[in-house]
Formats: C-alpha cells, sequence, structure tokens
C-alpha cells in the first residue's frame, strides 16, 4: 500500500503549505514521479487538474477566516497567495458567484471543499470510453513539399473534416492568410522559429477575416473566456472530437511544458481522455501531446463551423491579389518588419555583423527567414498562373 501512502502524504503536504506555497517538485520527491505524470494521474483519478485542487481548497480555507476572523480581506488574500484583493476577488467570485466582503457582511452558507484522501478501490466498467481520437491524423508542415506555415496546413486539415470534397489546397490557404504573400523578419533576438504573418498578426481580428473571407462560420473563444467557463467549453470540445471535427488552437506552445517543438502559434485539438479534462494537441508529426485543462488555460480556441456561404475559388483568387499590398506595406511592429522591409532590415543586420554573434541562435534568428524568403515570393504566382487558366475571371 506504499503508493496509496505516498498519494495521501501528497495531500497532506499541499494542506500544510496552501499559505506557504506549494511546491510541485517537492510533490515530486514524495510520490516519486515526475510532476507531469502525477498530474495526470491526478487529473484522471479525481476529475480536475491538480492547480484547481489546490485553488479550491486554498478559497475553502480562506472562507473559515473570512467568517473566523476580524483579518482585513487583502490579508487574507495574501495569505493564500494572491497578489491582491482584487484578484482574490475574482477567484471567489468566480467560485461562489458572490464577493468576499458580500460573504464575510452576509454570513453566507457556503459549500466546503473538503482535502482528498486516497484509498484503493477496484469497479468494473462495461463499454465505457475514456478515450477519443479523429481517425486518420495525417502530418502536417511537410517541409518536403514546402508546407512551412502551421495556419493554413491546421486549417486545411479542418476543413477537410468539415467537407469530405473540399477543394482548398495548403497554398490557396496560404495566399488568403498572407503567409505565403509577405516576408516577415524579427530584428528582436529571438528562441522561437513562428516567422509568418498568421503568427504575429494572431487574434480574433485576424481569424475573422481569414474565416469571413473562406466562407465559414466560426467562434473565437479567448483565454480568459474559456478560463470563465472551463467546464462548457470542455464538453464543447468533446461535442466537436465526437463529430471528428478538430478544434483550432492559438496559443504559445512553449506555454504547455510536455511540447517539445520551438515552433508554433497554432495547433489543434485532436483528442481527449476522461471526458475532455486531458486534450490531445497536434501540430507537425502523427504524435500528440496530452494537455491537462486547468481554469488557468494560456490558449484561445476557434471553434469551426458550417459553411456560410459557396465562395468561388476564382473569388479567393481576386481577394488574394486584391490583399497583397496590405500584407506587403504592413507597418513595422516592435521590431517586426514585413515585405520589402523584412528585406531591407535583414540586410542591415547582415551588414553591422548581428549573426556573428555567437551567443545568437542563428537558426532562429537567420536560418528561419531564408527559408522564409524561399517560400514567400512577394507574389504567390501560382494564384496569377490559376487566374490565367480560368475563363471569364473579369
Amino acid at each position: 500500500m506504499e503508493p496509496i501512502d505516498r498519494l495521501n502524504r501528497a495531500i497532506q503536504y499541499i494542506e500544510e503549505n496552501l499559505c506557504d506555497g506549494v511546491d510541485y517538485s517537492e510533490i515530486s520527491k514524495i510520490t516519486l514521479s515526475p510532476i507531469s505524470t502525477f498530474q495526470r494521474f491526478f487529473c484522471m483519478t479525481t476529475g480536475m487538474a491538480l492547480s484547481e485542487y489546490i485553488r479550491r481548497r486554498e478559497l475553502s480555507c480562506a472562507v473559515k477566516d473570512l467568517y473566523n476572523t476580524t483579518e482585513k480581506i487583502i490579508d487574507i488574500a495574501i495569505k493564500y497567495g494572491y497578489n491582491s484583493a482584487d484578484a482574490f476577488s475574482v477567484a471567489f467570485k468566480r467560485t461562489y458567484n458572490i464577493t468576499p466582503s458580500y460573504a464575510r457582511k452576509n454570513y453566507l452558507s457556503l459549500e466546503t471543499f473538503h482535502r482528498l484522501y486516497f484509498s484503493l478501490s477496484i469497479n468494473y466498467f462495461e463499454g465505457d470510453i475514456i478515450m477519443k481520437k479523429i481517425a486518420n491524423i495525417l502530418p502536417l508542415l511537410d517541409g518536403n513539399k514546402g508546407h512551412n506555415y502551421g495556419l493554413p496546413d491546421c486549417i486545411k486539415f479542418i476543413l477537410e473534416h468539415l467537407e469530405s470534397d473540399n477543394k482548398l489546397d495548403y497554398l490557396d490557404v496560404a495566399a488568403i492568410t498572407g503567409d505565403s504573400v509577405a516576408q516577415v523578419y524579427n530584428h528582436n533576438p529571438s528562441t522561437s522559429c513562428e516567422y509568418c504573418v498568421s503568427g504575429y498578426l494572431a487574434g480574433p481580428k485576424y481569424i475573422d477575416y481569414v474565416f469571413d473571407t473562406l466562407g465559414y462560420n466560426h467562434e473565437y473563444v479567448t483565454s480568459d473566456k474559456f478560463n470563465a467557463d472551463n467546464k462548457g467549453y470542455i464538453k464543447k470540445i468533446v461535442e466537436m472530437i465526437d463529430r471528428d471535427i478538430p478544434v483550432l488552437v492559438k496559443t504559445n506552445l512553449n506555454d504547455i511544458p510536455e511540447w517539445t517543438s520551438d515552433v508554433g502559434t497554432y495547433c489543434l485539438i485532436v483528442g481527449y481522455e476522461h471526458g475532455g479534462q486531458i486534450i490531445k494537441l497536434f501540430f507537425d508529426k502523427t504524435e500528440t501531446v496530452d494537455c491537462i485543462l486547468t481554469g488557468e488555460n494560456k490558449m484561445d480556441l476557434i471553434f469551426i463551423g458550417e459553411k456560410l456561404r459557396e465562395v468561388a475559388l476564382k473569388d479567393l483568387y481576386l481577394k488574394a491579389i486584391q490583399k497583397m499590398e496590405y500584407w506587403l506595406t504592413l507597418p513595422e511592429q516592435n521590431g517586426l518588419f514585413f515585405g520589402a522591409a523584412a528585406f531591407c532590415e535583414w540586410a542591415n543586420d547582415i551588414e553591422v555583423g548581428r549573426f556573428s554573434n555567437d551567443k545568437l541562435p542563428l537558426w532562429e534568428n537567420y536560418g528561419v527567414y531564408v527559408c522564409n524568403l524561399a517560400t514567400s515570393p512577394g507574389i504567390p504566382f501560382f494564384i496569377l498562373k490559376r487566374i490565367s487558366e480560368m475563363d471569364s475571371v473579369f
């Protein structure tokens, strides 16, 4: 029974450090397992993330302090790890639907979130589905095909699952996103390899333009909105995956500890476990990365819905041509340069010897841009060629 004892010792450690701060490395030592493994086990056995359990226990103890002491609310907030009374109030209201001051003033009866205790129990389940994954997952970002941009490949993957007869290919979508049109150069030292329009302009307004142009309904859910209704959006993720439709994710993949790639603004949710508490993220290979969903997610969700209208290929190509000047003349943004300005800044950096700095990661700051030059020619000639092959375009 030693494994069970270690689990309960970990819980006891959490209880004793709710005020001082829980050190995940100490939990790892107690349980003799990597913290990521313990977090996954904890989520699968309790139905919640470890961070959520700690937060709920802290708030439950804070309620007792509100009612049984005369401590100021700001002091109680700091005691349980919140930087301000406002942050404490937001977390408190998210859990109890009232503010701490209102709860104290009216001495309302709030549900206690009790500590856990592990014990051995064996149950038999028949026909219980604990994992769902979209079938026929093909690799994204195939450099041998010139597919160097994440968003166009992700969108193409989604549209193929929405419509088996979808005729848009990677280059079509990359022209609409601007990725195959404008070069992007980052003058700032970088450790990331995301050098494209869709990576740097990522956000609701940009995504609205892309899917409105493609003619598809969509819902953009920011991370704040996701966290405010974690359970509701987990349910929606499960519903989409059950229909074999991936969910587009905009995030900084460096925020996901299990992710090993040095590149990525976009990825896909292609599966789930444990009712959606654990999602399966997919980016460039056939393998997926498991990510535990908590109330502190650092990802935006984009749910792609039904087609609102048919969009002819010639209309998409014309739209791409009309948008070229916009992509190529985007103004500099905090050291990011687009189009012709990207060429000039890159050349200037070569002349002043920036890339002779042996402490600068050359691939992220030079090599990726060379690839960008090769795959973003400034004008996607394939579109002009396809338009020339169509009858009565103008």
